[in-house]
Protein backbone atom coordinates (compact mmCIF):
# COMPACT_ATOMS: atom_id res chain seq x y z
CA UNK A 1 0.00 0.00 0.00
CA UNK A 2 3.03 2.60 0.52
CA UNK A 3 5.53 1.47 -1.91
CA UNK A 4 4.79 4.11 -4.01
CA UNK A 5 4.69 7.61 -2.44
CA UNK A 6 4.62 10.16 -5.08
CA UNK A 7 3.57 13.57 -4.53
CA UNK A 8 -0.19 12.31 -5.83
CA UNK A 9 -0.16 9.56 -3.54
CA UNK A 10 0.81 11.91 -0.71
CA UNK A 11 -2.25 14.13 -1.59
CA UNK A 12 -4.52 10.91 -2.07
CA UNK A 13 -3.59 9.66 1.49
CA UNK A 14 -3.41 12.80 3.48
CA UNK A 15 -7.07 14.27 2.30
CA UNK A 16 -8.56 17.31 2.17
CA UNK A 17 -5.74 18.90 4.62
CA UNK A 18 -2.75 18.30 2.44
CA UNK A 19 -4.73 19.40 -0.55
CA UNK A 20 -5.35 22.95 1.30
CA UNK A 21 -1.34 22.91 2.46
CA UNK A 22 -0.46 22.36 -1.32
CA UNK A 23 -2.30 25.36 -2.18
CA UNK A 24 -0.41 27.38 0.76
CA UNK A 25 2.98 25.97 -0.53
CA UNK A 26 2.38 27.17 -3.88
CA UNK A 27 1.41 30.79 -2.74
CA UNK A 28 3.97 31.19 -0.43
CA UNK A 29 6.63 30.37 -3.24
CA UNK A 30 4.79 32.98 -5.17
CA UNK A 31 4.89 35.26 -2.67
CA UNK A 32 8.94 34.86 -1.82
CA UNK A 33 9.88 34.45 -5.50
CA UNK A 34 8.01 38.70 -6.31
CA UNK A 35 8.93 39.48 -3.24
CA UNK A 36 13.07 38.85 -3.78
CA UNK A 37 12.47 40.38 -7.41
CA UNK A 38 11.03 43.31 -5.80
CA UNK A 39 13.85 43.66 -3.16
CA UNK A 40 16.47 43.06 -5.83
CA UNK A 41 14.89 45.96 -8.44
CA UNK A 42 14.46 48.50 -4.93
CA UNK A 43 18.70 47.82 -3.56
CA UNK A 44 19.40 47.72 -7.38
CA UNK A 45 17.82 50.91 -8.40
CA UNK A 46 19.31 52.73 -4.78
CA UNK A 47 22.60 51.45 -5.97
CA UNK A 48 22.49 53.45 -9.81
CA UNK A 49 20.44 56.39 -8.80
CA UNK A 50 22.45 57.33 -5.48
CA UNK A 51 26.05 58.02 -7.39
CA UNK A 52 23.40 59.33 -10.67
CA UNK A 53 21.64 62.24 -8.44
CA UNK A 54 25.30 62.97 -6.50
CA UNK A 55 26.49 64.01 -9.94
CA UNK A 56 24.13 65.51 -10.99
CA UNK A 57 24.03 68.05 -8.01
CA UNK A 58 27.62 68.26 -8.18
CA UNK A 59 27.82 69.42 -12.04
CA UNK A 60 24.63 70.70 -12.31
CA UNK A 61 22.98 71.97 -9.02
CA UNK A 62 19.36 71.60 -7.61
CA UNK A 63 18.04 72.13 -11.54
CA UNK A 64 19.99 68.72 -12.80
CA UNK A 65 18.81 67.23 -9.44
CA UNK A 66 15.52 67.45 -9.65
CA UNK A 67 15.35 66.66 -13.80
CA UNK A 68 16.78 63.17 -12.96
CA UNK A 69 14.17 62.78 -10.04
CA UNK A 70 11.32 62.95 -12.41
CA UNK A 71 11.13 59.12 -13.10
CA UNK A 72 9.05 56.40 -11.16
CA UNK A 73 11.45 55.03 -9.33
CA UNK A 74 11.52 54.39 -5.86
CA UNK A 75 14.83 56.01 -4.75
CA UNK A 76 13.72 58.70 -7.44
CA UNK A 77 10.71 59.62 -5.46
CA UNK A 78 12.81 59.82 -1.82
CA UNK A 79 15.29 62.42 -3.11
CA UNK A 80 12.94 64.14 -5.20
CA UNK A 81 10.60 64.76 -1.78
CA UNK A 82 13.76 65.88 0.04
CA UNK A 83 14.90 68.48 -2.99
CA UNK A 84 11.47 70.16 -3.11
CA UNK A 85 12.01 70.80 1.15
CA UNK A 86 15.38 72.63 -0.12
CA UNK A 87 14.00 76.47 0.97
CA UNK A 88 12.69 74.90 4.00
CA UNK A 89 16.03 74.19 5.78
CA UNK A 90 17.60 71.25 6.52
CA UNK A 91 15.04 69.49 8.97
CA UNK A 92 12.26 69.41 6.81
CA UNK A 93 14.49 68.15 3.88
CA UNK A 94 15.37 64.86 6.26
CA UNK A 95 11.60 64.69 7.23
CA UNK A 96 10.45 64.61 3.85
CA UNK A 97 12.74 61.94 2.43
CA UNK A 98 12.11 59.68 5.80
CA UNK A 99 8.40 60.04 5.27
CA UNK A 100 8.55 59.34 1.73
CA UNK A 101 10.97 56.35 2.46
CA UNK A 102 8.51 55.10 4.92
CA UNK A 103 5.83 54.75 2.05
CA UNK A 104 7.95 53.36 0.07
CA UNK A 105 8.83 50.69 2.97
CA UNK A 106 5.01 49.69 2.76
CA UNK A 107 6.02 48.67 -0.83
CA UNK A 108 8.53 46.39 0.50
CA UNK A 109 6.36 44.89 3.15
CA UNK A 110 3.64 43.69 0.83
CA UNK A 111 2.40 40.52 1.39
CA UNK A 112 4.56 39.56 3.09
CA UNK A 113 1.39 39.01 6.08
CA UNK A 114 0.20 36.41 3.54
CA UNK A 115 3.85 34.58 4.58
CA UNK A 116 3.28 35.55 7.99
CA UNK A 117 -0.06 33.84 8.25
CA UNK A 118 1.07 30.82 5.77
CA UNK A 119 3.69 30.15 8.86
CA UNK A 120 1.12 30.58 11.65
CA UNK A 121 -1.74 28.61 10.20
CA UNK A 122 -0.01 25.58 8.21
CA UNK A 123 0.57 23.29 11.12
CA UNK A 124 -2.96 24.28 12.36
CA UNK A 125 -4.30 22.96 9.35
CA UNK A 126 -2.03 19.96 8.86
CA UNK A 127 -3.33 19.12 12.65
CA UNK A 128 -6.82 19.60 11.57
CA UNK A 129 -5.77 17.08 9.07
CA UNK A 130 -4.27 14.20 11.48
CA UNK A 131 -7.73 14.43 13.99
CA UNK A 132 -9.60 13.72 10.57
CA UNK A 133 -6.84 10.43 10.05
CA UNK A 134 -7.62 9.33 13.44
CA UNK A 135 -10.88 9.67 13.92
CA UNK A 136 -11.27 7.81 10.18
CA UNK A 137 -8.80 5.10 11.53
CA UNK A 138 -10.94 4.79 15.00
CA UNK A 139 -14.44 4.32 12.60
CA UNK A 140 -12.66 2.09 10.17
CA UNK A 141 -11.55 0.04 13.01
CA UNK A 142 -14.93 0.12 14.58
CA UNK A 143 -16.33 -1.07 11.89
CA UNK A 144 -14.43 -3.73 10.78
CA UNK A 145 -14.63 -6.03 14.25
CA UNK A 146 -11.90 -8.26 14.57
CA UNK A 147 -9.61 -6.47 11.35
CA UNK A 148 -5.79 -6.32 11.51
CA UNK A 149 -3.53 -3.30 11.84
CA UNK A 150 -3.85 -2.96 7.87
CA UNK A 151 -7.74 -1.77 8.25
CA UNK A 152 -6.91 1.66 9.59
CA UNK A 153 -3.40 2.26 7.27
CA UNK A 154 -5.39 4.61 5.53
CA UNK A 155 -6.36 6.68 8.16
CA UNK A 156 -2.75 6.98 10.32
CA UNK A 157 -1.21 7.37 6.90
CA UNK A 158 -3.50 10.41 6.55
CA UNK A 159 -2.92 11.56 9.60
CA UNK A 160 0.95 11.55 9.55
CA UNK A 161 1.28 13.10 5.85
CA UNK A 162 -1.03 16.10 6.93
CA UNK A 163 1.17 16.18 10.08
CA UNK A 164 4.28 16.34 8.25
CA UNK A 165 2.60 18.45 5.05
CA UNK A 166 1.75 21.13 7.84
CA UNK A 167 5.31 21.53 8.85
CA UNK A 168 6.42 21.23 5.44
CA UNK A 169 4.83 24.11 4.80
CA UNK A 170 5.00 26.24 7.67
CA UNK A 171 8.81 26.16 8.52
CA UNK A 172 10.00 27.45 4.72
CA UNK A 173 7.30 30.11 5.01
CA UNK A 174 8.61 31.20 8.74
CA UNK A 175 11.88 31.55 7.53
CA UNK A 176 10.61 33.67 4.25
CA UNK A 177 9.17 36.11 6.31
CA UNK A 178 11.25 36.45 9.23
CA UNK A 179 14.33 37.07 5.79
CA UNK A 180 12.45 39.89 4.33
CA UNK A 181 12.03 41.30 7.81
CA UNK A 182 15.45 41.60 7.97
CA UNK A 183 16.21 42.80 4.59
CA UNK A 184 13.30 45.28 5.22
CA UNK A 185 15.33 46.57 8.51
CA UNK A 186 18.43 46.38 6.31
CA UNK A 187 17.38 48.89 3.44
CA UNK A 188 15.97 51.03 6.00
CA UNK A 189 19.17 52.07 7.47
CA UNK A 190 20.98 51.81 3.86
CA UNK A 191 18.45 54.44 3.26
CA UNK A 192 19.03 56.17 6.26
CA UNK A 193 22.59 56.37 6.08
CA UNK A 194 22.19 57.39 1.56
CA UNK A 195 19.74 60.64 2.92
CA UNK A 196 22.49 61.67 5.37
CA UNK A 197 25.15 61.76 3.10
CA UNK A 198 22.79 63.53 0.30
CA UNK A 199 21.99 65.72 3.21
CA UNK A 200 25.15 66.69 3.74
CA UNK A 201 26.42 67.19 0.00
CA UNK A 202 23.43 68.87 -0.87
CA UNK A 203 24.15 71.83 1.66
CA UNK A 204 27.91 71.99 1.28
CA UNK A 205 26.96 72.14 -2.80
CA UNK A 206 25.41 75.46 -1.97
CA UNK A 207 26.94 77.21 1.06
Amino acid sequence: MFDNLGFITLLQKGGIAVIVLACFSILSIGVMMERLWAFFKFRKGLKIFFPQIQKALKNGGMEAALAICDIDKPAARIFKAGLLKYREGKTAIGEAMELTAKQEMLYLERYLGVLGTIGSTAPFIGLFGTVLGIIRAFHDLAVAEGAGPSIVADGIAEALVATAAGLFVAVPAVIAYNYFTRKINGVAVELEGKAAEFLDMLFEEHK
